[in-house]
């Protein structure tokens, strides 16, 4: 094994790349003050991770008609976004899970379709302060 100096105290003999690379994760995370700065400077700099930022919101029929299609897009906004049901639909009484993108906020309006045709928009709905929605004719 050959021996190098690394610039560390105790790291000057047969030390291998291993032992160096652990000797200096220990003086980085040495000072718990100095480790927990380092840590909030990067969580501030990229923002919270990406698991934080899907809201999972079970939605609910609670009409007599199958649902075909359920929107959502930001308030008062004009443009819906995807189908969230995709090509499947939710009969009467039943409910799926849907994760719903945080990065837009917590409030949402949602529009409804129904196998006939007919449609349903409700305005304002804090997906924040839900697990479940549940729609209805209300």
């Amino acid at each position: 094994m050959k021996a190098f100096s690394t610039g560390f105290r105790g790291a000057t003999t047969t030390d291998t790349p291993i032992a160096i690379l652990r000797l200096k994760m220990f003086k980085i995370s040495g000072s718990p003050i100095i480790a927990r700065t380092i840590v909030s400077a990067l969580h501030a700099a990229t923002g919270p991770p990406a698991v934080a930022l899907d809201r999972w919101v079970e939605l609910t029929n609670n009409t007599q008609m199958p649902i075909v299609e359920v929107y959502i897009s930001r308030v008062r906004s004009e443009l819906w976004n995807i189908d969230l049901l995709g090509d499947d639909y939710l009969a009467p009484a039943s409910s799926v899970l849907v994760n719903i993108d945080d990065r837009m906020g917590c409030r949402f309006d949602f529009k409804t379709v129904f196998d006939d045709g007919t449609t349903q928009i409700r305005r304002d709905v804090d997906v924040c302060a839900v697990e479940r929605y549940a729609i209805s004719y209300r």
